[in-house]
């Protein structure tokens, strides 16, 4: 029978009336009477009334009549549980209770619902609640020794967590239970079993993209993520877990491909075929790969960055100043960091969340440019996991072995032929990459952007953080090449199966058959003289953890400050030397060398408390200091001695089990000064790679060797370090520096460039910028440190040009440089000018045979001549008589260095072009002359170069560019006719035949849209949209592309 709402009054007035027939029909006195209406019309029993069941509270009240009632209830009930009979003390009928809920309007959905998120609730809360295994430490004041990990409450709790993990991974597809899944990954953390997190890496099949491509359309994912998180199998419980376990799961996925990667032997192939690449680079199938390929590609072809590395030369000190912070950092973010907490935050639901780079031609209300934005949602889908870190660092290594060091700007080569050239050493790159090197620029950033690093990148960050110094000033200091050489000594330093060096006659000898001097601790940081550094910093934290733990057993502080004559009368007179935790927190940080010192101080403070509290007045205080005396022997003193003990002992095992480090005849430099006198560098300056000055510069020497895969690192390091030195914008830095040396000491001194202190060291920088493509496509199987090339050290094999090579021709720059001055003084208005006149000063003819023999591998005095000569051309820097002798004498030494093929320097003609461009009309037409008939004759080369790389060579596209640039400004610099005719000039030479003949590879690659010839094609399109129809259709007629698609001409701006 189910009970209706009239038998329940309600209201004042109701329950007025209800409590008077309760009296009336009462035999009992009032007290009784009030307390039975209360328990009779509680709403408990009018629920169960209404349930037709039977509350509790009377089945409570009637067990407490009698205390013989209570312990027969007791013995009961543990027979019915011995019996396993459950008693059902309150049955409910779910349909009564569903009906009563109806007249309340709930329906049954809702009930059901309400009922399902109160058990779930139930079953989240219980799961935070639920302890974890938490090693024993001394936070708790207990020792390592007192208790085990298998019987902790945390042990069980994980074995119950892990159990609830088996059963909820069933149900991980219904929507109801997902969050139950979601609760105990998060409560596990980094407990979850590494086969869970691959599992929830496992992508989707083709099939399946196809039917749930937008299952994440509508989620809170960030636009850097979400189509990595769409392409999982388990997309939906993916993108709830929070930024940490996602990570988690980042991570499971590339150890996964890693190991897969090494059993197959693989690892360091990049990809060998034209549209594959390695399984762990930017191009392979991993999450993180597909997480970064937006955000690396957003960076590289940010077009304020590219067009700034393209700009590899420029004439001003403000103009080779770089902003480094504003490309990595967002606008009014500049002060965030990314929260690293096992919690996450109710707010980022997924990794890249807040931002997506932005891309040209967008509106956007943020202003930050896209490389900034790129570098911020890297730093987010890293977080603080130093494995992630590398993995991204790896890829970058992979991506400057594959488009670094200018290789890309061959478009006809394919990524094999690109590979072989890398490893056999006959790639024709460049040092100055441009913004094929904009891959180094992005590690330097990351590593900047990071906040706190790993150890292991401690070195490598003293140096980007130095770099990038030099970058923001524009210029590098003597001291700062001493610091970056120490960063290479200690990256650099061959293993204790490498420890090998080049003598001067080409042999090599092993550095370890005499026993040398110790090597300064500043050339290996993280490998001390002794134990006592260490077990010093040890003692100090776990001293810190001991005071932590005394000051949680001493609530009211009375052993925590100094005790003062004004607190307590006449204690100096009384205690000699005082102490309190204050006293020995202080002393922690420089005093404590060992433990017994804290031990000595800590009886000292009790003591002194018990000397000065006598008599019954200090009763309390004596027996609080007794009290807290022995919770100090009992807990923190063992914990604090089994900590050390355990601690030291890991200590020896890891240094027994290290390489030795190398002798120090290997890299320490030598010291400052000798017995003439000189001022000598105190030992204690050479334990930090900040100590070392200008006097300490001296290149490294040269040495290689061969590692085994067990050795490999990664990332590897020396590709790190390599890559940081082909920055371009650093690039930049140290060809202008070996301009000015050469120019203001070298000439004003009249010396040679070999004997400069500095020269060698530059040159040795340059060398392994220009390797770093190399070392990064061996991926540290091999490694080795080139030489300057200056000083007299041969290597068999080696990736930098031979001694001979670049000593001989450095005094050629030299006497270039001087040339072009004296061409300068010799025209009119110079001061030799009357001299040159009278026959007194003889101007110096072009002497081509001086740059005779094997020139090819001088990439770096190639990229220090192509340096002044844009510098020259500057406006200012010259005039137009003295440029028509200048001009010819660095043409023709670019000429024997290149052998002839300039094809592939697209910084130098970049840097060219913004310099002529910076004349705007007022260029005299000699110098348009010049510059025009070079190109064009560097377009002509020899048959020994494809037709197809001549015509989508960057200098096909340079010189179109300078073209149009040059028509802008109309009539007065380039007319029209003039335009067209130089343009069918490019075409013909590029295609090898005379103007007029028919251009059939040129035709080809216009109607055919060859990718490698798009961006020639954009600049002929601009070129044709600035002139009218009727002469753009006779141009094309003439050319043969008549019948091209008129929409090519709308696809770029002009």
């Amino acid at each position: 029978m189910i009970a209706t709402p009239t038998e329940f009054p309600c209201g004042s007035a109701g329950a007025k009336k209800h409590m008077v027939g309760a009296f009336r029909n009462s035999t009992n006195d009032a007290r009784t009477t009030i307390t039975d209406f209360q328990l009779s019309n509680s709403l408990h029993c009018t629920l169960a009334k209404a349930f037709g069941t039977t509350p509790n509270i009377q089945h409570q009240l009637s067990s407490s009549s009698s205390r013989d009632k209570v312990e027969e209830d007791a013995e009961k009930s543990k027979k019915d549980e011995k019996s396993n009979i459950v008693a059902e003390e309150e049955s409910l009928d779910p349909s009564s209770a569903l009906e009563f809920l109806s007249h309340l309007d709930i329906s049954r959905h809702e009930v059901h619902t309400r009922i399902a998120s109160a058990l779930r609730s139930a079953i989240e809360d219980e799961i935070q609640r639920m302890p974890i295994f938490v090693p024993p430490s001394l936070d708790n004041g207990t020792s390592s020794n007192t208790t085990t990990a298998t019987n902790t409450p945390g042990e069980a709790g994980h074995r119950a967590l892990l159990n609830l993990l088996k059963s909820a991974w069933l149900f991980r597809d219904v929507p109801e239970l997902r969050p139950i899944l979601i609760s105990v990954l998060k409560r596990l953390g980094e407990a979850t079993p590494v086969p869970v997190l691959r599992r929830l890496a496992l992508k989707k099949n083709a099939a399946e993209s196809l039917t749930s491509s937008s299952t994440l359309a509508s989620s809170a994912v960030g636009a850097a993520s979400a189509a990595a998180i769409v392409s999982l199998k388990h997309a939906e419980l993916v993108s709830q877990l929070g930024p940490h376990l996602q990570r988690l799961v980042w991570e499971a996925d590339w150890d996964e491909k890693l190991e897969l990667a090494r059993k197959k032997g693989d690892y360091d192939d990049w990809g060998g075929n034209e549209n594959e690449g390695g399984e762990l680079t930017l191009g392979g199938k991993t999450i993180l790969a597909d997480l970064l390929r937006p955000l690396v590609e957003a960076y590289i072809t940010d077009t304020t960055l590219v067009q700034q590395a393209d700009f590899a030369f420029v004439g001003s000190l403000s103009e080779r100043r770089v902003a480094t912070k504003l490309r990595r950092t967002v606008a009014g973010n500049a002060d965030s960091e990314v929260s690293e907490t096992a919690g996450d935050g109710a707010n980022s639901s997924s990794i890249g969340g807040a931002k997506a780079p932005a891309r040209a031609g967008t509106n956007n209300e943020d202003t930050s440019p896209s490389s900034a934005v790129a570098v911020t949602s890297i730093k987010e889908v890293v977080g603080n996991r130093s494995k992630l870190l590398g993995a991204v660092l790896d890829m970058l290594i992979a991506e400057h072995a594959t488009k670094g060091g200018g290789i890309c700007y061959d478009k006809t080569l394919s990524a094999s032929d690109k590979k072989k050239q890398l490893l056999e050493g006959t790639s024709t790159g460049s040092i100055v990459g441009g913004a094929t090197n904009l891959s180094c620029t992005l590690v330097a950033d990351t590593l900047l952007s990071h906040g706190q690093l790993p150890r292991s990148y401690e070195v490598l960050e003293i140096m980007a953080r130095i770099l990038d110094t030099a970058v923001q000033s524009g210029f590098i200091t003597d001291a700062a090449v001493s610091q970056i050489q120490g960063c290479l000594r200690s990256i650099f330093r061959p293993s204790q199966s490498e420890q090998t060096q080049v003598t001067a006659e080409g042999t090599k000898i092993k550095l370890s058959l005499k026993p040398v001097a110790k090597a300064p601790a500043s050339m290996f940081p993280d490998l001390p003289a002794d134990d006592s550094e260490y077990e010093r910093k040890l003692v100090q934290r776990v001293v810190k953890k001991a005071l932590a733990a005394m000051k949680a057993y001493d609530p009211q502080g009375l052993f925590l400050d100094p005790v003062t004559d004004d607190v307590a009368p006449g204690y100096s007179s009384i205690i000699d030397t005082p102490m309190c935790i204050r006293t020995m927190e202080q002393k922690t940080n420089s005093s404590y060398k060992s433990i017994n010192e804290y031990i000595d101080d800590t009886m000292l403070m009790f003591s002194n408390c018990c000397k000065y509290n006598t008599g019954s007045a200090g009763q309390y205080f004596r027996l609080e200091a007794e009290r807290q005396k022995k919770l100090w022997k009992e807990e923190i003193l063992p914990a604090v001695r089994s900590k050390v003990k355990e601690d030291l002992s890991k200590r020896k095992k890891s240094l027994k089990n290290k390489p030795k480090p190398p002798p120090a005849l290997a890299f320490a430099p030598d010291k400052v000064g000798s017995g003439d006198g000189s001022r000598k560098r105190a030992s204690t300056d050479d334990t930090a790679i900040n100590n070392l000055t200008a006097q300490d510069v001296k290149p490294l020497p040269p040495w290689k060797c061969k590692r085994r895969r067990t050795e490999i690192e990664i990332p590897n390091m020396q590709c790190l370090a390599s890559m940081l030195l082909a920055d371009p914008f650093v690039v930049r830095v140290l060809v202008d520096t070996i301009r000015k040396i050469l120019k203001a000491d070298v000439l004003k001194s009249k010396s040679l460039p070999s004997g400069h202190p500095l020269l060698p060291s530059m040159f040795q920088l340059l060398n392994i910028a220009r390797v770093s493509t190399q070392l990064c496509a061996i991926n540290g199987k091999q490694c080795y440190l080139p030489s300057s090339g200056i000083r007299k050290v041969l290597q068999d094999g080696e990736f930098c040009p031979s001694y001979e090579s670049i000593r001989n021709r450095l005094p050629l720059v030299a006497k270039l440089l001087l040339d072009s001055e004296l061409d300068q003084r010799m025209v009119a208005g110079g001061d030799l000018h009357a001299a040159a006149l009278q026959g007194t000063v003889a101007r110096h003819l072009v002497q081509i045979h001086e740059w005779g023999g094997e020139l090819s591998s001088l990439y770096d005095i190639r990229a220090v001549i192509e340096c002044a000569f844009v510098y020259l051309i500057q406006p200012g820097n010259t005039n137009e008589q003295a440029l028509q002798h200048q001009f010819p004498r660095f043409v023709a030494a670019l000429d024997k260095l290149s052998e002839g093929n300039m094809l592939n320097e697209r910084p130098f003609f970049m840097s060219l072009s913004h310099a002529l461009l910076r004349y705007k009309s007022k260029l005299p037409h000699s110098i348009r002359d010049l510059v025009t008939a070079c190109l064009i004759r560097w377009l002509k080369i020899e048959d020994t170069v494809a037709r197809k790389t001549v015509l989508c060579s960057p200098l096909h596209e340079c010189f179109m560019y300078l073209l149009t640039e040059w028509s802008v400004f109309g009539n007065v610099l380039l007319s029209r006719d003039l335009l067209l005719g130089l343009s069918e000039e490019a075409v013909a030479a590029s295609n090898g035949v005379e103007v007029g003949e028919k251009y059939n590879a040129f035709v080809d690659l216009w109607t055919n849209d060859d990718d490698c010839f798009s961006a020639v094609k954009k600049q002929y399109i601009r070129m044709l949209s600035n002139t009218p129809s009727s002469r753009a259709l006779q141009w094309r007629e003439k050319i043969g592309i008549i019948d091209m698609d008129k929409s090519n001409e709308m696809e770029l701006d002009p």
